[in-house]
Parts: C-alpha cells; structure tokens; sequence
C-alpha cells in the first residue's frame, strides 16, 4: 500500500502536471490563413443592426461600498423619434423621476445627432466605412482583425486572442486580453471577454486593480445575424486610496424587429459595434 504522504505528493504532482498542460494548451499562436478568415467572416457576421432592434434592458450594479442599488429597467426602440427612443421603465428599482426621464431624451437626442453624422459622412464618394471598434470605459478602441491569435480550438467553436489599439491614452491596452469566440459551423460570434492583465492608474485618481467582463450574443432571429444579449462582470479598484469592489449585469431580452425612424438616415454599419462597460 501507497503510504499516506506519498499519496499526496502523488496527488499534488498530478494536479502541477495538468495545470501544466492546462496551461500549455491555452499558449496564444498566430492564427493560420483559414484562420484568419473564419475570424474575420464571423466579425462581419456579427454586425450590431442597433437601427432595427428594439428591445429592454435590465441592469444591475452592486458595489462593496455605498447602498445596494436596485434593477434599472430600460426600454429601447429605434422606431420612435430619436428623444423617445430610450424610455427608462424602473431606475435602481424605483420609478424614474423627472430628472431621469429628461436625462433618456436627451440621450435619443445626442444619438439622433450622430446618426446625422454619420449619415451626411456616408454621402461623401470618398467615404471610407469605420474599422470594427469596441468602447472601454468611454473610449473607443479597434481590434486587429489581420493578426488574431489562437487561445483553443474546439470542435464546434475556436477562442482568438484579439490585440486592440487606441488613439485616446487613458487606457493603456497592453493591460487587458480581448478574447472572441468563434462558432465554426454557424461564422458568428458567441462571447467577447475582456480580462485585465495588470493594474493601472486612470489620471491618477483611481486604480483598476483586477476585472473582467463577459459578452454573449444570440440569435434571437435565424433571419438575422446575432444580438448583443447580456453582459457581466466584476471589478476591483481604488479611488482616493479607498478600496471599493463590484459586480454588474446587463441583460437585453424582449427583442422585436421594426423599422428605424428615419430610413433615409441609414448608414453602413461597422463589422462589430459593442456597448460601453
């Protein structure tokens, strides 16, 4: 018989070797050519229509400081005119006040503005459509879509490591892993992961200390490419030297599909539009 300890040191050895090759399996390489389309074609596949989705959006964010907030509940539809397109329903789990429901239409105002925009921009003969872009914090930034690494490749589905850039220097890219899942069969999109690799300063007030966030799209029409349908995710950071910790939720359900307000305002969409977090 094995004696006792030597069945430990047995046990932990097993446990090293697999995270070993647990870890050696998730080693990033470059994507193959074959790769690198499939990844590409699932980008343009996955193309955000925001014109003609309406839907609700249910959110709730707790942090290990200050009360415990409750769901806001948030009703978008592209349908109507731009100051009524956001209808907040329920605000941290109380009806919204007038504040609010100001603060909503002047959100469909400023979108309306740059769907404007963008819509006189499209006219020009020289215009360019914009590279797929994310937003971080505010920020927009764009993935490389040319040089994807490759995290697993499964049967049914493959996980690239993205590398982003961005013009603005609040974040500094280098400190999150962007990953995207790809489902092979289907060429679409199924979760977008952000993780932070190391901490950073963000104008010298706060600290991000660790986080993470997690997005998954669905199909809620085979007629149409997939939608955005929740997000979550966890922090933890400092701001003023005071440590404070949270997690959040979003999730979109009750979809319908309609007509934008103004047709004539339509512009090409990027190849992937992804909400703030």
């Amino acid at each position: 018989m094995v004696p006792r300890t030597m069945r430990r040191l047995l046990f932990a050895l097993s446990l090293l070797l697999t995270a070993a090759t647990v870890r050696a399996a998730d080693q990033p390489r470059p994507a193959t050519a074959d790769e690198v389309a499939l990844f590409k074609a699932a980008m343009k596949n996955s193309s955000q229509d925001t014109e003609h989705w309406a839907y609700t959006e249910s959110s709730v964010a707790k942090t290990s400081k200050g009360r415990e907030r409750g769901e806001t509940i948030m009703r978008f539809d592209p349908s109507k005119p731009y100051a009524e397109q956001f209808t907040p329903l329920q605000v941290e789990g109380k009806p919204p006040t007038e504040r609010q429901l100001k603060a909503a239409r002047e959100r469909g105002e400023k979108r309306g503005e740059r769907v404007s925009r963008a819509a006189q921009a499209a006219k020009d003969p020289t215009y360019v459509p914009p590279p797929a872009q994310l937003r971080i914090g505010g920020n927009s930034v764009t993935p490389d879509l040319d040089h994807p690494l490759v995290i697993r490749g499964e049967e049914g589905r493959v996980t690239f490591e993205v590398p982003v850039s961005s013009p603005q220097k609040d974040i500094p890219m280098d400190k999150f892993q962007v990953l995207v899942t790809v489902a092979r069969s289907a060429v679409q999109i199924e979760n977008v992961s952000f993780t932070i690799r190391e901490s950073f300063r963000v104008k010298l007030i706060a600290k991000i200390k660790a986080g993470e966030a997690s997005m998954d799209f669905t199909v809620v029409d085979p007629k149409y490419p997939p939608v955005l349908t929740s997000l979550t995710g966890d922090f933890d950071a400092s701001i003023l030297f005071i440590p404070v910790s949270g997690t959040f939720t979003r999730t979109r359900t009750e979809w319908k599909r309609v007509k934008s307000y103004d047709e004539r305002l339509q512009v090409k969409i990027g190849p992937l539009q992804l909400m703030d977090f």
